[in-house]
């Protein structure tokens, strides 16, 4: 399935895409895509329904971020071998691990808000990884079974304030619409090749980024 929030901002309802690629209404099934709803087995009871009596959503509405403000962004950094190259960083040994304040979060296409003190803003394109129910000490083997689902994001930083201002990240990464998600969640089902599979971003139309998912590390 691919997940979505449609509406005005704060007013987001919920939806799913048809094999027609139209948006239909689930509201009357999920309050949200949060919390409980975003479980996978509740997910696997929800792709039972026939979407065809659920309403079609008027086209050009607007998308919010697929899944409600969660409760943490966990980011890895430099886990792109292509991006570790270009920055001249060596591929830590272990994670890089910081995050992002859940406030950062917007829809795919929402304007990006630059605060005034900015002074180097960057993009980064991400593969988010949505945690759908609550795990601790989990095996690696049993990970993928916690996750919801896979969506793009757009790691935004402020470099002057990463690298110059006291070398702390997550000030860098956390202004408002700083990580716009989406737009669709796509559920495991449905992404079980991604490691052959590409991403990329574009700016005004010229692309700036585009790697194998393969080549994370």
């Amino acid at each position: 399935m691919k997940l979505v929030r449609f509406g005005n901002l704060g007013a987001e309802r919920p939806g799913i895409l048809d094999p027609q690629g139209r948006i239909r209404d689930v509201s009357s099934l999920v309050s949200d895509w949060a919390g409980n709803t975003l479980d996978p087995s509740a997910l696997k009871e929800i792709s039972k329904v026939d979407l065809a009596a659920m309403p079609i959503v008027p086209p050009n509405v607007r998308l919010g971020p697929p899944v409600a403000m969660p409760g943490k962004i966990i980011c890895i950094g430099l886990n792109y071998a292509d991006h570790a190259a270009e920055t001249g960083f060596e591929v830590p040994k272990e994670p890089l691990v910081f995050f992002k304040s859940p406030t950062a979060i917007c829809g795919p296409n929402d304007p990006i808000k630059i605060p005034k003190t900015a002074k180097a803003v960057d993009w980064e394109v991400e593969l988010a990884f949505v945690i759908g129910r609550e795990v601790t000490h989990i095996s690696e083997s049993e990970a993928l079974s916690a996750i919801a689902g896979y969506a793009v994001a757009n790691d935004l930083t402020d470099r002057e304030w990463q690298f110059n201002r006291g070398g702390q990240w997550s000030k860098a990464k956390s202004a408002d619409t700083f990580c716009p998600l989406g737009p669709w969640l796509v559920t495991t089902d449905e992404a079980l090749d991604l490691a052959g599979r590409r991403i990329w971003l574009k700016k005004n139309e010229v692309t700036r980024q585009d790697t194998e998912l393969a080549q994370m590390v």
